[in-house]
């Protein structure tokens, strides 16, 4: 049977080692003339692009149109981009995921997409820049809507539309580093593989009773063997 493998990025495939919140930071200096120590830690694990945006126009008490945001999501995305290509960038893909991807994309039966809080544009920067988007047919994006939630049946029906494949839910698995994972992969009825590689441990992810739960991709074999055969 065919399985549709929706991956996150960040946390879950590369670790840009904190570029993209720094680009955040970047933009709001930029959009609202702040220092950059003026916000409060922003929660990006498992966010979209949007609800970030939209958190930070909160912090500084300024009302955002739709508009307003796209604005200042693409002073990001610029930032974004610089940071990625400058000299000193210490980002890396995460242990096991290049081997991994390359062995899925040998198997018939797997159709790799994403499922991820970044806006499309932004994806497509990260990944491009650690070599591995060209592992990827489409997916859903923060830019389809700021509710991660949202995502899962906008990921779903591109990928349907792209691959000329019907998935059943019960072979599509969600695979990701957050508890916004396992609660996007319920609202669509789909799986959730849990992985351990970003800020939270697998008891923590456990506790959210995801399909499944590893530590991280180092076996090949058995990771394969779950996300096809399982």
């Amino acid at each position: 049977m065919p399985r549709l493998l929706l991956f996150d990025i960040d946390g879950t495939l590369i670790d840009s080692n904190g570029a993209g919140g720094a680009a955040i930071l970047d933009a709001a200096e930029e959009h609202f003339g702040i220092q950059r120590d003026a916000l409060p830690p922003l929660q990006l694990a498992g966010a979209t692009d949007p609800a970030i945006a939209m958190d930070v126009f909160q912090h500084v008490n300024r009302q955002h149109s739709p508009e307003e945001v796209t604005a200042f999501l693409d002073r990001y995305l610029a930032h974004l981009q610089r940071r990625l290509q400058a000299a000193d960038f210490s980002g890396y893909t995460l242990p096991g995921v290049v081997t991994l991807l390359e062995a899925l994309r040998a198997e018939s039966s797997a159709h790799l997409g994403l499922l991820t809080g970044n806006v499309r544009r932004g994806a497509v920067i990260k990944l491009s820049r650690h070599g591995i988007y060209e592992h990827f047919i489409d997916g859903g994006f923060g830019s389809d809507h700021h509710d991660r939630n949202q995502l899962g049946p906008v990921a779903l029906q591109r990928m349907q539309d792209a691959t000329g494949t019907r998935f059943d839910l019960a072979d599509v698995i969600v695979i990701g580093d957050t508890p916004k994972d396992i609660r996007c992969a319920e609202a669509f009825g789909a799986k959730c593989l849990a992985v351990a590689t970003g800020q939270y441990s697998s008891a923590e992810l456990g506790a959210l009773n995801p399909w499944r739960t590893v530590e991280s991709f180092a076996d090949l074999n058995a990771t394969v063997e779950l996300l096809l055969r399982a």
